[in-house]
């Protein structure tokens, strides 16, 4: 009899968080769609680090994406508080496609706020096999993502020499970037090759 109620003590307390956290959520949404992102972002946030809940930090990431665009020019600050929230979504939902693209694009949007977003994008379409019908949109958006005249490759080879390797957790950089090719930084003046001499000047020598 006492471990009958014990249980249904259990039972109880689980549908009473569960309906809490229910509520936390639906209030999160209410918020977000009155756009009230900070106060979206602190009800799905708790959620997030409160278990593991793919869903509730996907949101905790639009939540302060949408906050530091309401912020600009100074949003960069907010915007790097989405990053770990949509990083944890894609690892909790292993992968899921709609939390990896959130995560991609949010890397390219916020391009300009880090150095690196460009890297840890790349790193993202390096895990996409090529045969994923993603494949082909998320190349040509990360291509887009670079707003120089300069070709794409040409600015991760300049990220390359700033920055060490990309540290992103999928860790696919940089053997399989965008076009599938290994990208061999600029030669430095230091190692760069003698030019050869004009024949007339080798002909005086």
């Amino acid at each position: 009899m006492k471990r009958l109620l014990f249980l249904a003590v259990a039972i109880t307390s689980l549908h009473a968080a569960a309906a809490e956290r229910s509520g936390e959520f639906a209030a999160g949404t209410r918020y977000y769609e009155a756009a009230e992102f900070g106060k979206a972002a602190t009800r799905f946030r708790l959620l997030c680090n409160a278990e593991p809940n793919a869903e509730a930090c996907y949101w905790a990431g639009l939540s302060y994406e949408r906050l530091a665009d309401t912020r600009v020019p100074y949003g960069c600050r907010t915007a790097a508080k989405a990053q770990p929230f949509f990083d944890k979504a894609m690892v909790l939902s292993d992968g899921r496609p709609l939390y990896r693209d959130a995560l991609f694009e949010f890397l390219l949007n916020n391009a300009e706020c880090s150095r690196a977003s460009l890297w840890e994008a790349a790193g993202i379409l390096a895990t996409v096999p090529e045969s994923d019908p993603d494949y082909d949109r998320m190349r040509t958006r990360l291509i887009d993502a670079d707003h120089g005249s300069r070709s794409l490759e040409t600015r991760l080879s300049n990220l390359f020499l700033a920055l060490p390797r990309a540290t992103y957790r999928v860790a696919a950089l940089p053997g399989a970037l965008v076009s599938r090719k290994t990208i061999t930084p600029p030669a430095s003046p230091q190692t760069s090759p003698t030019p050869p001499l004009p024949r007339e000047a080798a002909v005086r020598e």
